[in-house]
């Protein structure tokens, strides 16, 4: 994996991110094993503490209000978690209302535009094509 602006983020702000990940994926009231696994590699990826980790993972048994994790974020941690929340929301292959509901709550937060919004979700459904260009040149299907 190549180095992520998540890790110019502080410890706090990396979790509160993976925080917003969990939310978006648990919008939808069912969290499927792909969003989970999302998650989990989120959480490696901006090298989240194990004990960060796992205050991250008890927010599936019992999750907050979103507006308590947004509070206190800065808003590079608040962007950062719309471009990986809407990468989250789409690992199941397509965007469920109250995952897209979410998202734009977070965007609303983050004072992204309209233009960057889309932008932002077409760069999600690109990564996509590219990881299936990826598999189909190695011969390996997901």
């Amino acid at each position: 994996m190549l180095p992520d602006a998540l890790l110019s983020l502080s410890e706090e702000q990396r979790r509160r991110v993976a925080c917003m990940l969990v939310m978006v994926a648990a919008a939808d009231g069912a969290l499927v094993r792909e969003e989970m696994s999302a998650i989990e590699s989120a959480m490696g990826h901006m090298m989240l503490h194990p004990e960060s980790r796992e205050e991250v993972r008890q927010l599936l048994v019992d999750p907050p209000e979103m507006d308590s994790i947004l509070e206190g974020m800065e808003i590079a941690a608040i962007r950062l978690a719309f471009r990986d929340g809407a990468r989250v929301a789409s690992v199941d292959g397509d965007y469920d209302k109250a995952e897209l509901d979410a998202l734009r709550k977070i965007a609303i937060a983050g004072d992204l535009t309209e233009n960057e919004i889309s932008n932002i979700l077409d760069w999600v459904s690109k990564c996509w094509s590219l990881e299936a260009e990826g598999r189909s040149i190695i011969v390996t299907p997901i």
